[in-house]
Order: C-alpha cells, then sequence, then structure tokens
C-alpha cells in the first residue's frame, strides 16, 4: 500500500542499519506504515502536517538507551524521547525526523517503599498502572492527569503535569525525588543522589528539577524516584452553583480565610453544564452561571466535619448546594465531569474538539475575567467553545469545537487559540498550565519569559551542544 511518503531514503536506511547493531532487529522500526503513529499526538498541530521519523527504536533498558544516544550523538541525528503518546502539544513528536525512542518497553516498577514513601520506576509505566500497585500498600501518587489511563510517567515528569488534585497536592514536580538521566553525549547520571532515599536535599545544584518539565530537551529520562503519599481514607463531594463568575472566586476565597484547602476544586462554566446535561439530563447539575465541584479529604470523622463546614461557608455566595458522601455518589459526581469531552460533541453535532490551546494558567482573582474575555474572543472569531478548568489553581480549559474539514473554521480555530494564549499572559498567567510547551506553545515563550528564556537557550546549548535532543521545542532553532 502506497502511504505517500516515498522509499525508505539511503540515509534511513544507514541509520536502522547501524542501530541494529545495538538492539535487537525487531526493535528498530523503519517500515513507514509501522511507524506512522509516531507522526503524531493529541495535538491538532500534528494532524495537519506529516512529520514521521526515520527510525523508532524500542529498548528495554537504560544501557540500550545510552547506546541509542551515543549513535544519535556520532551522527547528529535527532533523537524524541516518547511515552504513551497523549500529549496535547507536539512534544514527543520529530519535527526533524531522526530518531523516536519509544518506552513501551520499560515498564518496570523496580520498588515500592512504603515506610520511606518513595517508589522507584521506569518511564514508561502508566500512570493507573502505579496507582493500582500503590493501592494495597495504601499509598497513592498524587498528581492525575486526564490521561492517567494511558499516559507514562516518563510523559508526566518531562511535562511537570498536573491535573484536579494540584490544588492540595501541587503538580508532578513535587513527587520527583530523583532521576538516572541519559545526557546527550550518551552518559548516564543520577541526580538526587546516587545512593539516596531521603525525601528531602539541600546538597548542590537541584538537577532534578532542571530536567523536570525540559520534555525531553536537556537528557532522556530512564529511572525515576518518585515520592509517594498515604492514600486518605475518606472524601466527601459538594456541588456548588453561582449566579455570577465572580461570586466563585470570592468563595474559594472565602475558603482560604478560613483556613481550608479542598484537595480539589473544579469550575464548569455555563456551557459545560449545558453540555453534560444534554449527554446525561439525569445528572440534575443545577443552573447558574458557573458550577464548583469542592472535594475534601482525610479521615471518615474529619470528613464528615469538613464537608459540612465548607457547605455552610460557600452558602453565603451560593445559589445552591448539595454534597455527596458516599462513595457510588461520589464517583456519579465526578463520572460527569470526566463525561465533558463526549458531551460537547453531543452540544455541537458535527464539530470535533480538537486541542489547540486548551489549558492557560491565570492567577485566581483573574479567572472571571479571562472567561468573560474568553467567550467574547470565541463570539468574535464565530468558533464553539466550552470553558471549564482546574480552578483551585487557576487552570482555565476551552474545549475548542470546529469542522477540521472547514479550512474557514479551522483559520478561525488558529485565531481563537492565539488569542487565548495572549490573554493569558496579559492577565498574569502562562499559556501551559499542565500539558507543556511542545511545539505548540513555543511561539509564546518570549513574550511570557522575556530574558529568562534566553538563560535557558544557554542550559541547551551546554546540556546538548549538538541541538540533537527533541529540536524545534521550547526554542525556535
Amino acid at each position: 500500500m502506497d502511504l505517500g511518503y516515498g522509499p525508505v531514503t539511503t540515509t534511513t536506511a544507514h541509520i536502522a542499519s547501524r542501530l541494529r547493531q545495538v538492539l535487537p532487529s525487531d526493535r528498530v522500526l523503519d517500515d513507514p506504515a509501522t511507524i506512522l503513529p509516531y507522526a503524531y499526538d493529541a495535538s491538532f498541530w500534528s494532524l495537519r502536517a506529516l512529520r514521521m521519523p526515520e527510525v523508532v527504536v524500542v529498548p528495554d533498558t537504560t544501557e540500550e538507551v545510552a547506546a541509542v544516544v551515543r549513535l544519535a550523538d556520532e551522527t547528529g541525528t535527532p533523537i524524541v524521547a516518547r511515552g504513551a503518546g497523549t500529549g496535547q502539544t507536539g512534544g514527543a513528536v520529530p519535527t526533524r525526523g531522526g530518531i523516536v525512542i519509544s518506552f513501551a518497553r520499560m515498564r518496570r516498577i523496580h520498588e515500592i517503599d512504603r515506610r520511606n514513601l518513595q517508589v522507584l520506576v521506569e518511564p514508561g509505566v502508566v500512570f493507573a498502572d502505579l496507582q493500582a500497585a500503590l493501592a494495597p500498600h495504601g499509598l497513592f501518587f498524587p498528581p492525575d492527569p486526564g490521561s492517567g489511563r494511558a499516559c507514562t510517567l516518563g510523559g508526566m515528569v518531562a511535562n511537570n503535569a498536573s491535573g484536579p488534585h494540584a490544588v492540595r497536592w501541587g503538580t508532578t514536580s513535587t513527587y520527583v525525588l530523583g532521576a538516572e538521566v541519559v545526557l546527550a553525549d550518551g552518559s548516564v547520571i543520577v541526580t538526587g543522589g546516587v545512593r539516596s532515599k531521603a525525601l528531602k536535599s539541600s546538597s548542590g545544584i537541584d538537577l532534578t528539577k532542571l530536567f523536570v518539565g525540559s520534555e525531553g530537551t536537556l537528557g532522556i529520562l530512564t529511572r525515576l524516584r518518585l515520592r509517594v503519599q498515604p492514600r486518605p481514607p475518606a472524601r466527601a463531594v459538594l456541588l456548588v452553583s453561582y449566579g455570577a463568575l465572580e461570586d466563585t472566586v470570592l468563595s474559594l476565597d472565602d475558603l482560604f480565610a478560613a483556613g481550608i484547602l479542598p484537595s480539589t476544586a473544579e469550575l464548569l462554566d455555563r456551557s459545560a453544564v449545558d453540555a453534560l446535561m444534554a449527554w446525561k439530563p439525569d445528572l440534575d447539575l443545577p443552573g447558574g452561571e458557573a458550577v464548583l465541584f469542592i472535594e475534601v479529604e482525610g479521615t471518615k470523622g474529619h470528613v464528615a466535619s469538613a464537608v459540612r463546614e465548607v457547605d455552610e461557608i460557600v452558602r453565603r455566595r451560593a445559589a445552591f448546594t448539595r454534597f455527596a458522601e458516599d462513595e457510588a455518589a461520589i464517583q456519579r459526581l465526578w463520572a460527569a465531569r470526566g463525561g465533558l469531552a463526549a458531551a460537547t460533541a453531543l452540544l455541537h453535532p458535527g464539530k470535533h474538539r480538537i486541542f489547540a490551546g486548551e489549558d492557560l494558567a491565570v492567577p485566581l482573582s483573574e479567572i472571571p475575567l479571562t472567561i468573560r474575555r474568553a467567550r467574547e474572543i470565541g463570539a468574535e472569531t464565530g468558533v464553539a467553545v466550552i470553558f471549564y478548568g482546574h480552578f483551585g489553581d487557576g487552570n482555565v480549559h476551552s474545549a475548542i469545537l470546529i469542522d477540521p474539514e472547514d479550512a474557514d473554521e479551522v483559520r478561525r480555530a488558529d485565531l481563537l487559540a492565539h488569542r487565548l494564549h495572549e490573554l493569558a499572559i496579559e492577565v498574569g498567567g502562562t499559556v501551559t498550565g499542565e500539558h507543556g510547551t511542545g511545539a505548540v506553545r513555543q511561539p509564546y515563550m518570549r513574550a511570557e519569559h522575556g530574558a529568562a528564556l534566553d538563560v535557558m537557550r544557554r542550559v541547551k546549548d551546554a546540556l546538548d551542544p549538538k541541538g540533537i535532543l527533541n529540536p524545534g521545542k521550547f526554542f525556535d532553532r
């Protein structure tokens, strides 16, 4: 079958042949049909132009990864590390061909150390699989991205991923104690202490945090030492509706003033509530301009008291409240929130959600302004968009819905995404709160970081002088 990519080039054949000298032949892939999926991730950006790797390798050990990187260094071949490909910014897509390293085989959990609250894992371990392994030990890994059933821990660390529970538990960065890293020349280092099992350290420059969030541009992660936490035994969820967006911010501030930090505070704009009700009318979500899902957790006695105290506080500004304490009711509420992706398509038949500008993060005080301005931009561009977010840490998501076959609608969606990114910076926020920079947000790095971007470039040049590690991400060269 002719897929339209042309024949395998002499360069590709040479690189593949060299790679088969350091890896078993069946783990070096260069057939165009086989490696086609590695040209894409979940981003709309990756769907619009074919960016094929020359070769995909599937190593099984750190030593094999290092051997591949040494070959890339010797030949000046670009190299991109890839987990599950769930990213939404083109971070694991090869912009300049070269080698993609898939971590599909490196999925071992080497150690669960309950007493020292840490685990030692390989980067290909899926987030949900780690949670399942931790559950019998009464532990959990707090970051909880929406793609948790598929995304890998290496991808989470590379992008400093997070999710709804970041308001209390923080982002992935908080939980990375150390890492084994293959550098651009193929050498291997261990950050956080070669033999350390300490939960904190003030020793030396914190190289661990340097690699967290660097999206494979500074080194390739091959082993991770992660902090885990005791799982709270109980939780409750409060469903709250407000007549005005501004009241959501004031209500959250009331909780902070009372010394209460919820584990989750999820916002649904009216557009999101309408979508969910179209999907499942029996959810019986309340009216109002915005709805909050507020979760508290802890011991059973603490939760029983805390949810009532939260209810009393939010009632000062809320139009409606309802709380769920038994697990079945809690899961039903969260299932409603989790079904938002499916619901958006029902509200706008013939449209498809694209990931193009969806995870802005802004100051808490600016959330109402951001959503109102974003609504206006959506109306001005004539593009359907639904708003929701991880309200507790200012993460405002926009589900952009278009017909991808309509060229003019695609153009207007691009304009909408561009203006949303500019809006985030304008109100003192960031263009990405949890999904990473990749190629999609690269054009906004200078506006967001100013002269600090030049320092990032110097770090990149020092660790990767040939520019072979995930080129085209963060920087325009």
